[in-house]
């Protein structure tokens, strides 16, 4: 975790999902600010993912120790667990579109938008069926167009893996 989060701390975002239990979720890592705002559709205590924020921390806390001078970071995250994003229907297990829904509306995707005009197209509500088929066919698309094909931005050739050397 502490050399991917070196090789990204020219972002400004670091996004997160992560898969627990059957559920998934989405952490967003502020690399400016020391903020890991917690992205849940089913909106799960603090607690449920304590097993990952706290190896978040030991690693962030090491890396505002190699990185002195560079921001004004706190030495530990500050943890967001009540963003209100939308919520997941009682009996369904659409969270992973939710998680694929947060990343596309949360990058920008080219356009000129700002964060809070972002985070705000994500309400309280329930997804309707129309919208997470929208997300599925988005997702589908983006698989087949960035990912198996070669011209694709994220094809496995190795390209995206390149970064900082290691420091441990």
């Amino acid at each position: 975790m502490y050399d991917s989060l070196t090789r990204q701390s020219y972002k400004s975002y670091i996004f997160i999902p992560y898969n627990f239990g059957y559920h998934w979720i989405l952490l967003i890592l502020s690399i400016e600010t020391g903020n890991l705002t917690v992205f849940d559709s089913m909106r799960n205590p603090k607690s449920a993912i304590q097993h990952i924020i706290d190896p978040l921390n030991r690693v962030w806390k090491k890396f505002v120790k190699n990185n002195k001078g560079r921001g004004q970071w706190r030495p530990e995250l500050n943890v967001n667990m009540d963003y209100p994003c939308a919520r997941q229907q009682q009996g369904t297990n659409w969270c992973g579109y939710y998680v694929c829904d947060y990343l596309h509306i949360m990058t920008p995707c080219g356009k000129a938008t700002d964060e809070e005009t972002r985070m705000s197209q994500m309400g309280d509500e329930c997804y309707s069926t129309d919208r997470i088929n929208a997300v599925c066919e988005q997702l589908a698309g983006f698989i087949l167009n960035e990912i198996l094909d070669p011209r694709g931005e994220f094809y496995p050739d190795g390209h995206i893996y390149r970064g900082l050397p290691s420091t441990s």
